[in-house]
Parts: structure tokens; sequence; C-alpha cells
């Protein structure tokens, strides 16, 4: 749904949760962006709205890494574990001989 829908009439009645909807943008501006409430007030939709849009990509971007690292296997931990295995083959082929 569209911030504010000019198409049929200008002095069309505002959507009911118009208001919920614009104090949301106004608290997410002042509180996540950290844009002074006095400047969001005064500030064009607009602009508002990029800033938002702009955040909200920013947010998923970040997101988006942090899964990645978390999916990746640590190179560290291959190695580890690699190192172990090898270990427990000559262990089995010393216990074999023997």
């Amino acid at each position: 749904m569209c911030f504010c829908n000019l198409t049929s009439t200008f002095f069309s009645t505002l959507p009911d949760d118009y208001e919920r909807k614009l104090k949301d943008e106004i608290y997410g501006c002042f509180k996540y962006i950290g844009i002074p409430i006095e400047t969001v007030y005064h500030m064009p939709v607009q602009d508002r709205r990029y800033f938002i849009m702009k955040h909200n990509a920013e947010q998923e971007h970040l997101v988006h890494e942090q899964e990645e690292m978390m999916n990746k296997p640590n190179q560290n931990q291959t190695r580890s574990n690699g190192n172990l295995n090898t270990y427990a083959k000559l262990e089995q082929q010393n216990n074999n001989r023997r």
C-alpha cells in the first residue's frame, strides 16, 4: 500500500491507519536512524521515506552478511578436525601393527 494515495481526489479521506503509520515512520527515524525528532517533523515525506528505505536496505545487507558468516565453515575448525582425523588414523594403524 502506498503511503499517500492521491490518485482519486486530493481531498479524499485518509485511511484509518494513516496516523499510526505516520507516527511509526517518525519514531523509526528518530530511534533507529538517529535523526533528531525536530528534523523528522519538518522533513519532506519523500526524504523521510528515502532514509527509511536506505536504512532498511543496509540492515538487510548486514543480516545477510552475518548469515553467510554463520553458515560458512570456520577454516581453523576444518584444519583442526582434519588434523585430528589424521592423528586418529595414525593411531589406528599403530594399534593394528601391535
